[in-house]
């Protein structure tokens, strides 16, 4: 039955993260930090091993996506938002089969498919030989750092693409056991 709640509540925190982040280009800590509470609290309302379970993978999908925090390719409510899942889903068993790792791969799959998209509706025409030639130059110290082309300020909302990587991954494990049915060991 907390099985049920627990997805239940996965799908809710997706779907406000998904409308949050495309009108306002953030996850808002409002829903992520009670999310991890949630998650917690009811993996131990299931006993001591859910909440270990629980735990680890609060921790599981914090050091899997602090690397992305500290290179600036995620936004910390993206970062909030995986932790959320962790605690919700907990880790898997294989680690390999854990559901952060499954919906984080679904999103970033989907998050590239975002980026050629809003790439496309911003315009982008960008000649690739001048700009090879531009960096060849700024290499080198003959010209000044290149300017940020127009396509960096095209915001992308990426919670988007993770919320609807987690709902696949949850569809998958729902219809098939595990958040990637190719792979069973």
């Amino acid at each position: 039955m907390l099985t049920n709640v627990l997805d239940t509540l996965l799908v809710l925190v997706c779907v406000v993260a998904i409308v949050t982040d495309a009108r306002h280009h953030r996850i808002p800590n409002w829903l992520t930090f009670p999310a991890i509470g949630a998650g917690l609290l009811l993996n131990g309302l299931r006993g001591w091993e859910f909440l270990l379970h629980s735990v680890a993978g609060l921790f599981f999908a914090l050091a899997f996506m602090l690397p992305f925090f500290a290179l600036d390719l995620l936004k910390a409510g993206d970062v909030k938002l995986v932790v959320a899942w962790g605690t919700i889903k907990g880790v898997g068993q294989p680690v390999w089969q854990s559901f952060v790792l499954w919906a984080f791969l679904y999103g970033a799959l989907l998050g590239g498919v975002m980026s050629l998209l809003f790439l496309r509706k911003a315009g982008v025409r960008a000649n690739f030989k001048e700009r090879l030639k531009a960096l060849c130059g700024v290499m080198l110290s003959r010209t000044k750092p290149l300017p940020s082309p127009d396509w960096e300020r095209v915001p992308m909302p990426y919670g988007v693409a993770l919320g609807l990587g987690a709902l696949i991954a949850l569809l998958l494990e729902r219809w098939f056991g595990q958040a990637c049915p190719l792979i069973r060991l």
